[in-house]
């Protein structure tokens, strides 16, 4: 096939029609820049556009492939046919062979992370694991706002992996002072994280909390599906509560840490200072003599 040929063929029949180049561009449905390259040789018309030229142009596809009047269906016709649509398509086939390529290496991707996911679901824990989750400036921004105006607010969340034999939590409050634990009580209790059907070792755990001047702390825990809210009086019975409002630091969770099977992990740890100038991150189990520390702990059960 000759594309000058059948080009030159075009623009003879095309003008014997009494067409315009775009008169004929509307009929079959392109632009005028393709019948003007047609017609020029230097663009062949695609192959499922031969039936509606020849149609609007008086010609047989024959005539059209061969450039010339009066031919008819042949071998090599055919031939040129088939060689002319395998020339055609071969650059779409490619192309159309790439995009299948990276389908399938996406799709694979996306089993082989499913599997594994899938894998890691199923394969042995055999630790507890509190993972810190960052909130975002526009986050601390939206709880600043949130926050009560006659206390100190805190905030946490935490990816929990779960162990196991970790069939239950507690998250409980303590109160410390120089002489030891003081002080301990219950905020929730999660008995049951394993069922039958519903299962996944991965918990959220988000905790908010106000440490109110009058020794009150009002509370709201999610673990899981679970969601407890409160308000915890048992600070104000102590005489510690005296020392709210003269000077307060905090400690709270920044790495990923295994929560110990006999004492826990401390989520929350404020340090209630009598004297600004006794200094203030002490360690809570070892305060000096008229400090205290509230301490927010997740146990096994």
């Amino acid at each position: 096939m000759d594309a000058m040929k059948t080009g030159a063929l075009i623009a003879q029949a095309r003008k014997e029609k009494g067409l315009t180049q775009r008169e004929l561009a509307e009929q079959v449905y392109v632009s005028v820049q393709a019948v003007s390259k047609w017609e020029l040789g230097k663009n062949f018309p695609d192959l499922p556009l031969m039936e509606p030229l020849a149609e609007a142009l008086g010609l047989t596809v024959t005539e059209l492939l061969a450039g010339q009047r009066g031919e008819e269906p042949g071998e090599e016709a055919v031939r040129d046919t088939l060689r002319f649509s395998l020339a055609q398509l071969g650059p779409k086939i490619r192309r159309w062979k790439w995009l299948f390529l990276l389908a399938a290496v996406l799709l694979l991707g996306l089993l082989a992370w499913l599997g594994y996911a899938r894998v890691r679901e199923l394969s042995p824990q055999p630790e507890t694991i509190l993972t810190p989750i960052d909130l975002e400036e526009r986050q601390n921004a939206l709880v600043d706002l949130l926050s009560n105006q006659d206390g100190d607010d805190f905030l946490h969340m935490y990816d929990l992996t779960l162990a196991d034999d970790m069939d239950g939590a507690v998250i409980r409050a303590e109160l410390w002072t120089h002489e030891g634990l003081s002080k301990s009580w219950e905020l929730l209790n999660m008995s049951a994280f394993h069922s039958e059907h519903d299962f996944s070792r991965s918990q959220l755990l988000a905790f908010r909390m106000t440490l109110r001047k009058d020794g009150s702390l009002p509370y709201r825990i999610r673990l899981g599906n679970s969601v407890v809210s409160g308000i915890s009086t048992e600070l104000q019975e102590a005489k510690e509560a005296s020392y709210l409002g003269n000077g307060m630091a905090w400690n709270f969770a920044e790495t990923p840490t295994v929560v110990d099977r006999e004492h826990g992990a401390a989520l929350l740890e404020i340090y209630l200072i009598e004297d600004q100038t006794m200094g203030i991150r002490t360690v809570y189990d070892n305060l000096r003599e008229g400090a205290a520390a509230l301490v927010v702990r997740l146990c096994w059960q």
